[in-house]
């Protein structure tokens, strides 16, 4: 199961920052045994400014946050 999360960084009068993370769990059992392993991966930066947001990948190149597929609860306003 993957999902991504978003989490707001850093934030003051004049910018927001949010990182976007993929996170997958993993759920399994072998000889009567239960185990849980995840993995958490950073996807992209989302800088919000008063008038203008960006967002940029891993690799500092900038991208359209349409891309993303963010989680329904993030809000872009």
């Amino acid at each position: 199961m993957a999902s991504l999360r978003a989490k707001t960084v850093f934030a003051d009068q004049g910018i927001t920052v949010t990182a976007v993370e993929s996170l997958e769990l993993r759920f399994d059992r072998t000889n009567h045994r239960r185990f849980i392993t995840g993995r958490l991966e950073p996807i992209a930066v989302i800088v919000r400014e008063a008038d203008r947001i960006y967002a940029f990948d891993m690799g500092a190149q900038s991208v359209d946050i349409d891309q993303l597929n963010l989680p329904a609860d993030f809000d872009l306003e």
